[in-house]
């Protein structure tokens, strides 16, 4: 039973090599993530009905119809006959496997509102090799996603093929994953419990199904918060859409346009939620874009901290996102660990204006290797807008130890996410944080006095071994006492060294 990403790489990397070729990285990525999805909603469909059945229901609509079907049997959608897995599978062999696909789809669209365009349907189109797409299909016949995951599989899925095929592009097209380790950390120290978290950049919706797990996992009330986000590529606005519904986020909130807003669109030049203020922002947005609207946003109100750089929007991000906030809204927003130090002038100054308005609560420096799409170390910036303490907690690095999960990929423990979140909560709770090459509170009299820098580096200081003078002369006398029969051994061998060299001289003369 397939459950997570790992138990199916192999599967993904086959079914990528039987469309190489054929179609191109990006193409038969999202042709991939369609029949998995198909996959997906077939085999929750079965599940939920065993269950409806073991109820004592014989038909969805003894439960309420198609909506209570879904929120109450699992965020299961009706499959027609059609649209499921087992019909499909029969068609492998045969060219009409791309129209069976794209008729499965079209089915599934009108059973379930909620799902109405949502999907690429055009499996049956020229150019998509028919025999290769069958032999997809089949790749995964064995497999069974009825099970409840701890993961987000689309949005992994959608990491694995950035990891494979993308790592020129992962942030230029706007397509960064945020590997949940990263996320736990960030909703750790947020707690959003409840009202409305958003988005700005949120890819495949991975923030936000991240955040649904941590209030079910504390015993929170997923009915007690709405999600919102705005995504600029239009497939992977429509991937996010399809992962909040199979997520549990149902009618009421993913086929809200309100929620994605209307389409896929710029955050900075085609705000969706114009207006519109949260109580939680959490976002991990493109690192370092250079072209993000400057010229037409100079007099924005978002700026009101001064205007961000033309040549990068890492600052235009962090505007955008405190801007966001309602009175007593917190945000997390992941960026490089450029920006923590950057000495353009814009930059300096919002950096001056956020401290002295005392919207920082914290910096947290990542290490290295957590993407698939770049090695580069990350941080993460957390804002209060009703932040009670005047310094900012500085945590360096040296706090995590990570785990290597490969040779080039790194995530968070649980004890690093715990570790980070205490330090965190002791600083909210008033405590002057300090442990010597970890972290420390920094007041905003230090920060200006360093350039207002923000790289905790800088601020709490080196963490030395204290020297034991007693144990370091007892090991050189040790080591002297082994040297001095060394060089005895050496005087033994002298002469004989000086006779064989003699010999060889004695027979070159000769």
């Amino acid at each position: 039973m397939a459950t997570n990403i790992k138990e199916i790489e192999n599967k993904l990397w086959e079914s990528a090599n039987a469309l190489r070729g054929n179609l191109s990285a990006e193409e038969y990525m999202h042709v991939v993530l369609g029949i998995l999805s198909l996959k997906y909603i077939s085999d929750r469909y079965k599940k939920a009905m065993e269950k409806l059945k073991a109820d004592g229901f014989s038909s969805i609509e003894q439960v309420g119809g198609i909506d209570d079907f879904y929120h109450n049997y699992g965020n299961a959608f009706l499959v027609n006959k059609v649209a499921s897995w087992d019909y499909i599978s029969n068609y492998t062999n045969f060219p009409v496997i791309g129209e069976k696909l794209d008729d499965a789809f079209i089915q599934l669209e009108k059973d379930n509102p909620m799902l109405r365009g949502i999907f690429n349907k055009n499996y049956n189109r020229e150019g998509l090799d028919q025999t290769r797409l069958g032999e997809v299909v089949r790749t995964f016949s064995n497999e069974d996603f009825s099970a409840d995951s701890q993961e987000d599989l689309i949005g992994r899925i959608y990491e694995f093929f950035l990891g494979k095929f993308f790592k020129d592009r992962g942030q230029k097209g706007g397509e960064f994953y945020t590997p949940d380790s990263i996320v736990k950390l960030m909703v750790h120290i947020l707690k959003p419990l409840k009202g409305t978290i958003y988005d700005p950049a949120c890819g495949t919706g991975g923030i936000l199904v991240q955040s649904k797990r941590y209030i079910e996992e504390n015993k929170g009330d997923t009915r007690q918060i709405t999600v919102y986000g705005q995504e600029f590529n239009n497939t992977t606005w429509k991937l996010a859409k399809l992962n909040l519904i199979l997520n549990g986020f149902g009618l009421e909130d993913a086929s809200d346009d309100k929620v994605l807003g209307e389409r896929s669109a710029d955050t900075f030049t085609q705000d969706q939620h114009r207006n519109q203020l949260f109580d939680f922002v959490m976002a991990n947005p493109p690192f370092n874009i250079k072209q993000w609207g400057y010229d037409q946003l100079l007099d924005d109100p978002r700026w009101k901290w001064g205007v961000p750089p033309k040549g990068n929007a890492n600052y235009a991000w962090i505007s955008h996102m405190i801007s966001k906030l309602n009175s007593t809204g917190q945000a997390a927003v992941v960026l490089a660990n450029g920006s923590l130090s950057s000495s353009q002038k814009d930059e300096v100054a919002i950096r001056k204006a956020l401290v002295e308005n005392n919207l920082i609560e914290a910096i947290v420096e990542l290490p290295d290797k957590l993407f698939y799409t770049t090695g580069i170390p990350a941080c993460v910036w957390f804002f209060n807008k009703n932040k009670q303490m005047q310094d900012v907690l500085m945590v360096a690095n040296t706090v995590v130890k990570g785990n290597m999960i490969d040779k080039k990929l790194r995530e968070l423990t649980d004890n690093d996410i715990q570790t980070i979140t205490s330090l965190v909560e002791r600083h909210q709770s008033g405590e002057e944080v300090e442990e010597l090459g970890k972290a420390k509170c920094i007041t905003k009299r230090e920060i200006a006095e360093n350039d207002y820098s923000f790289v905790p580096g800088r601020y709490v200081g080196s963490a030395q071994e204290k020297v034991d003078k007693e144990v370091i002369n007892a090991e050189i006398e040790i080591l002297g006492k082994e040297l001095f029969k060394l060089l005895d051994q050496f005087n033994d061998l002298v002469p004989d060294v000086k006779r064989v060299i003699n010999e060889l001289l004695e027979k070159e003369d000769k």
